[in-house]
């Protein structure tokens, strides 16, 4: 078959074969942005609470809006009712609260009301059927009645002279809300409406996130009182949200100019469009492939993960310059295979060690970057060598020999003393720092630092700052949980009249357990008793008494109920605020008590002695998350070292020396310890894309060592060497270069991590090469 032919099949079915990869990523890829999938699975009790929180809890699941502009108050709060009012028609929130006061209308009226002398405060309700409390709460109606002013419960007198129902509701109302202005929530300064919004869907759930924010937007689009406000929102979903449309954006530009970029190098230095174009091929299959293998197996793709591993494979570009800087008239690129293979496989090695981690999202990222790497080595020796032009003569470049004879005179004895003066200058940072780890998963973030602090402010207007401290108990029946969160009522009201804490959120302070609504229904009179004791306490007061009857049939009613649960309450808002405060877990039921304003070690610590009184726990969301990230870091510096043994046993065995396997790793030693005290001393801390990005400078290194400690006699491919180690290291220095411009912490991290190592991992394998500068 002549060449030509057999160059046109070869690239019809490469092409084929990625059109094919195309489709199938279009129509199965989902990408997610749940920032859990970067923390390990909980092993402990304690650890599985906090992913759940972190992962589909109240926070993660809430979303806060803000309505400002130029107008008045009035205006304000008639769009923040307007708004509030067509949200609540969307059966996906479960709650929308603007502090209009509604929450007898959404549940049942009445069944609350029936139940009010079991779950009502006491004082109000059971202990106010004594003689005097039943006369002093008569006389109070009466002053009320005398006073002219609105009863919002004058027509529930009869049935509730002793007001329990009233004192039920205002036990129903947080303990702690924001300034209120015409009936809604403002800001304390009253430039802003505020809204909160609890949605049914985790905020890792970008489809149904996606919905819901898109109809928040849409809904307030076409409010008639929209006019001159604008509306803003924070919060995980909506940062979800928004971080798929900033990494979709991002990515796409940066890979655009990026792409830019590499075209324009690779077209100097090789002065053919052809081999531009085909030089894309191995990146993109390997990108293509190792997309469709982590959609295959894990069903989503997170979007830092394929951000990340799309650029990691950027190294897969230095194959095809390997191939073109080496192709003889005969493209006979066989003798550097081994070598080009053998880079591949120490870098698919130390991906490896994130693949055999137990976080979803570095699993996915090192099954990504592996295979796409082992896709992308494999069609550059085996297809991209039948598609270069018949007759094409690398042009001349001694650049990269000028460049390598401008350093100074390096050698392996030098090098070695330049390593440990790195490893003594990384070992002062870290005496003089402290742990290196950044544990705090807001820095790991997609988010910029501006929606952060958005929604830090909004948090604050609300007067909940503080959302990542709770209370929790799990018990194996709803009864067990709510006993041991009411015991815990006392202390905690006592720790909000200290000051030590703003406000709780208990559950057990509007709905009591079993036994004690049981109990409460044993303390009722008998109709026949309470009968004369309303005859006492009425005497002398304007009251007919058979007026008061049903009074008297809903206490007689009252204790005959089955005690209240919160499946009675479903349906409504009160019963979606129960099932977030008692949720079903591992089998029996969790209990939760968000606390707001824990503002000091004093408080944590009356709360911790609160909890080991109570049998309860104590936990802080974002401690907890850095002891996952702490115990991340630990253990993978223990596979690390793994990784790091197969790499070099790998070596040992290819290169067959002990003199050659230390001028390849001596300078990959080097330049991870320089990256690592760059990094440290820039940044502040080591986070985890950090370390995913040190793996990449390793693998960088990797590759420039061995082609440029290949053993040659031959002036010309000693040449094509340094020029192939050269140009490959100019794209992956100039993409990375670009990314760590990102607005993106997460792609700035990665960015910074790789120009610094690239450019040292370039510089020193230049300056310890084997080779000597070629005049």
């Amino acid at each position: 078959m002549p060449t030509s032919a057999r160059r046109g099949i070869v690239l019809l079915a490469w092409l084929a074969g990625l059109t094919l990869l195309t489709v199938w990523n279009g129509f199965h890829l989902r990408l997610g942005a749940d920032l859990s999938q970067f923390l390990p699975p909980g092993a402990s009790q304690r650890d599985r609470v906090l992913l759940s929180q972190v992962r589909g809890g109240v926070a993660a699941r809430t979303l806060l809006l803000r309505l400002r502009g130029e107008r008045s108050t009035e205006a304000l709060a008639a769009a923040s009712r307007a708004l509030a009012a067509r949200l609540r028609t969307e059966a996906a929130f479960e709650q929308v609260l603007n502090g209009e006061l509604n929450l007898a209308a959404s549940v049942t009226d009445d069944l609350l009301f029936r139940y009010r002398y079991l779950i009502g405060p006491p004082d109000a309700c059971v202990d106010a059927l004594a003689a005097p409390a039943l006369r002093a709460a008569l006389e109070a109606r009466l002053a009320e009645l005398a006073s002219g002013a609105s009863m919002l419960d004058r027509q529930r007198l009869a049935a509730d002279p002793t007001a329990c129902y009233r004192q039920l509701l205002r036990a129903l109302r947080p303990g702690q809300e924001p300034h209120r202005q015409h009936g809604v929530w403002f800001s304390p300064d009253d430039r802003h409406a505020l809204m909160v919004v609890v949605t049914d869907a985790r905020a890792s759930d970008l489809a149904v996130q996606r919905r819901l924010v898109e109809r928040i937007e849409s809904d307030f689009a076409t409010l008639p009182q929209r006019a001159g406000l604008t509306l803003e929102l924070a919060g995980p979903g909506y940062f979800a949200v928004s971080s798929e449309r900033r990494i979709k954006t991002e990515a796409i530009a940066f890979s655009l100019l990026a792409n830019v970029i590499v075209v324009a190098i690779l077209a100097l230095a090789f002065r053919s469009t052809t081999l531009v174009l085909l030089g894309m091929l191995p990146l993109l299959s390997g990108v293509m492939v190792g997309t469709a293998l982590v959609s295959w197996l894990f069903g989503s793709v997170h979007g830092i993960t394929l951000a990340l591993g799309s650029t990691l494979l950027g190294v897969a570009m230095d194959y095809p310059v390997h191939v073109y800087a080496h192709a003889t008239g005969a493209l006979d690129v066989r003798p550097i295979w081994r070598t080009l293979l053998l880079g591949m496989a120490t870098t698919v090695l130390g991906y490896a060690a994130l693949a055999w981690t137990s976080l979803e999202g570095l699993s996915q990222l090192g099954m990504l970057a592996a295979a796409g790497l082992i896709t992308a080595a494999l069609t550059s020796c085996y297809l991209l060598p039948q598609l270069i032009p018949a007759g094409y003569r690398l042009p001349e470049h001694r650049w990269p020999a000028a460049l390598q004879a401008r350093l100074p005179q390096g050698s392996p004895r030098l090098g070695f003393r330049l390593l440990l003066v790195s490893l003594a200058g990384l070992g002062l940072v870290l005496l003089l720092h402290g742990s290196p780890w950044e544990t705090d998963l807001r820095r790991l973030s997609t988010v910029p630092a501006a929606e952060i602090e958005k929604d830090r402010t909004i948090r604050t207007q609300l007067g909940a700052a503080d959302v990542t401290r709770l209370l929790y108990v799990v018990a194996d029946d709803e009864a067990g949980v709510l006993e041991r969160l009411e015991a815990a009522l006392p202390d905690l009201r006592q720790l909000e009249a200290q000051g030590l804490i703003a406000g709780s959120d208990n559950l057990a302070r509007w709905l009591p357990s079993p036994h004690t609504q049981q109990a409460r229904q044993a303390a009722l009179p008998e109709r026949a008793a309470l009968t004369e004791t309303l005859a006492v306490a009425n005497a002398g007061l304007p009251f007919r008494s058979d007026r008061l009857a049903p009074f008297l049939d809903a206490v007689e009613r009252s204790a005959s109920l089955a005690p209240l649960r919160v499946a009675d309450l479903s349906g409504g808002l009160l019963g979606t605020r129960a099932a977030l405060l008692l949720q079903s877990f591992d089998g029996g039921w969790l209990g939760l008590v968000p606390l707001s304003g824990v503002n000091d070690e004093a408080a944590v610590t009356a709360l911790q002695a609160l909890a080991a009184r109570h049998r309860l726990q104590y936990l802080d969301l974002r401690e907890g998350t850095a002891g996952l990230l702490t115990g991340f870091f630990e253990t993978t510096l223990h596979k690390l070292p793994i990784a790091a043994f197969a790499i070099v046993l790998t070596l040992a065995l290819a290169l067959r020396g002990w003199s050659r396997l230390g001028r390849v790793l001596l300078p990959i030693s080097i330049a991870v310890t320089l990256t690592f005290l760059l990094v440290l001393l820039i940044h502040g801390g080591i986070n985890l894309f950090h370390l995913v990005s040190l793996i990449l400078v390793a693998g960088l290194n990797i590759d420039y060592s061995l082609f440029l400690e290949r053993p040659s006699d031959d002036t010309a491919e000693r040449l094509r060497t340094l020029f192939s180690v050269s140009v490959a290291a100019g794209p992956t220095i100039a993409a990375f270069g670009l990314l760590a411009l990102s607005a993106i912490p997460a792609l700035q991290s990665i960015g910074l991590t790789v120009a610094i190592g690239s450019c040292l991992a370039y510089a020193l394998s230049l300056w310890l090469a084997r080779a000597q500068p070629i005049g």
